[in-house]
């Protein structure tokens, strides 16, 4: 057995405690608990190379190592709605991306209901109302403006006479759309 079959033999049962212990209680955004178990497996497994005996118990050099990578992989990966966000750019992109927020941005809690949850609270009629109320705006826009639209979605920025324009369309669709719900009771 060679001295790197012999660490892996013995780190193998610490992993597998750490990444139980840690996929337990650690879901966030969209990673549920099995994929923060594959994380540790896999931040575990690329610490290995690094480890040296020396400097102590491969369990206690695990352990802090997985605790540091997951608060850096909360931190790249996850925004609470209504924080402090920049109102543009990569960040506030994540953030709409990772929590499914509104079409219409601005303040969360200033909002009613998010059109779309996280995969932790997904109420299955509002996501269905929000994929509906997506398609049916997507079909009646005009073909010049579905490219600013999707850019508006996703919280980019866009020219504000080109966003003054979607949103008129936006505002003119769903309009119709209540007054065809209007009709038919």
């Amino acid at each position: 057995m060679t001295k790197d079959q012999r660490i892996l033999s013995e780190a193998y049962p610490i992993i597998e405690k750490i990444a139980k212990s840690r996929s337990s209680n650690g879901a966030f955004a969209y990673y549920c608990n099995d994929d923060i178990r594959q994380e540790v497996w896999c931040m575990c497994l690329e610490a290995m190379g690094r480890y040296n005996p020396e400097v102590g118990p491969i369990e206690n050099y695990l352990s802090r190592h997985v605790a540091n990578r997951l608060k850096n992989l909360k931190r790249d990966k996850y925004f609470r709605p209504g924080s402090d966000v920049p109102s543009s750019g990569f960040a506030r992109t994540r953030m709409n991306l990772v929590n499914a927020l509104p079409l219409g941005g601005g303040d969360i809690a200033d909002q009613g209901i998010l059109l779309c949850g996280t995969p932790i609270s997904v109420d299955p009629v509002n996501y269905v109302l929000c994929e509906e109320t997506l398609v049916y705006i997507k079909e009646r826009l005009p073909e010049d403006l579905l490219l600013p639209f999707e850019a508006l979605i996703g919280n980019n920025k866009v020219r504000s006479q080109v966003t003054d324009l979607v949103r008129k369309h936006v505002a003119e669709i769903l309009k119709e759309r209540e007054e065809d719900v209007g009709n038919e009771k």
